[in-house]
């Protein structure tokens, strides 16, 4: 069976969930001796640069705007290779638009959140992004949902037949497997908050929390891992909160990311909404207990494995940290759930239940 993934993700993201997602299903496929290939003719993205070019097409530039002209070439190429190879699948990587369908191949779609249709007034461009997955959804056979809450979501926006929409979990085990390259990296007790910390991710929230209890800032000071580097806004909260000798902002490549994990007290995620969460189960798989909101798909993908709260609560968010954070008996207990939990997420599951959809489509 013929799979091409096409560009758009690669093009736009840097590195990410979704692009991670897209190329530890490639490398599970690959294993599985599938015939795959990825093509982005003009790509960015981090994860890709180090795919094996035996199975994509392109070429990495560290950055480039996003203009039209660059889009269409790009786009133009992708549309002229899928003419000529002739797939079976097309996994669109990202609400793709124009994409050159063949007879013979069948389009999926992996839905990871509706965002822009639940928060739509927090964003400029959610009416132009809501537009393009209505046009990207027309010609599409059969939709993937990272959650059973991202598929109720993609049902109560669009009218997709329910038949058409499957779920599939992802996997964790991308940073268990790596070798650690380097020693512990703070010689200091500290706290976790991975990805991008704006708007209803409620970072802002847990500043204020973390800010407001002595017991926990005396005592652990704050990492935030990925997401953009630290705005105006958040450095006039962290002064405005007089916490800015205990926040470290910093990026870094997946290897220091799991030393991160591996050493941090714990990880804390008080976000209101995800479509899955990845950064949940990387936690877990390496050992690092969960604090997470109890909104959204959270319960759904933790079960009894996190410490939940209500980011809304300030006294409950505030008394879940005071009460777990000191006590080594409870967080042990929390890791043991934790990791055993994320066994049940396995990247090579997520493929075989991907390729057997592919399979019934085709």
């Amino acid at each position: 069976m013929k799979i091409t993934f096409n560009n758009t993700i690669f093009y736009q993201q840097k590195r990410g969930g979704i692009s991670r997602y897209i190329t530890c299903l490639a490398n599970e496929f690959i294993k599985l001796n599938q015939n795959i290939n990825i093509i982005a003719p003009i790509h960015k993205n981090q994860f890709l640069k180090q795919f094996s070019k035996k199975y994509y097409s392109g070429i990495y530039i560290s950055n480039f705007p996003l203009i039209s002209v660059i889009d269409k070439l790009s786009n133009f190429i992708v549309n002229r290779q899928l003419k000529k190879n002739n797939p079976q699948i097309i996994h669109d990587t990202y609400y793709s638009k124009d994409i050159c369908k063949p007879n013979i191949s069948k389009k999926i779609i992996t839905v990871h959140d509706l965002i822009h249709e639940k928060y739509e007034k927090l964003y400029k461009n959610s009416e132009e992004l809501i537009d393009l997955k209505r046009k990207a959804f027309k010609d599409c056979d059969h939709f993937i949902c990272v959650s059973e809450n991202t598929k109720k979501d993609l049902l109560n926006f669009y009218n997709i037949d329910e038949r058409k929409v499957s779920v599939i979990y992802h996997g964790s085990e991308h940073l268990k497997n790596l070798k650690l390259e380097s020693e512990k990296p703070f010689d200091f007790p500290y706290l976790l908050y991975v990805g991008n910390r704006s708007k209803y991710k409620n970072f802002d929230k847990f500043l204020e929390i973390y800010s407001s209890s002595n017991k926990i800032n005396k005592n652990f000071n704050l990492i935030c891992f990925g997401g953009n580097k630290a705005n105006s806004k958040e450095i006039d909260q962290v002064k405005k909160l007089n916490i800015e000798k205990n926040i470290i902002f910093i990026n870094g490549s997946d290897y220091y990311l799991k030393n991160i994990y591996l050493n941090a007290r714990a990880f804390i995620f008080p976000s209101a909404y995800e479509g899955f969460g990845l950064p949940l189960i990387e936690s877990m798989s390496l050992n690092c207990p969960v604090f997470c909101s109890n909104k959204s798909s959270f319960p759904e993908i933790c079960e009894d494995a996190a410490i939940f709260f209500d980011p809304d609560d300030k006294e409950d968010f505030k008394f879940k940290l005071e009460n777990y954070l000191f006590d080594d008996e409870k967080l042990r207990d929390l890791k043991n759930k934790g990791l055993n939990h994320s066994e049940k997420f396995n990247w090579q599951l997520t493929a075989k239940k991907t390729l057997n959809l592919y399979k019934k489509l085709t």
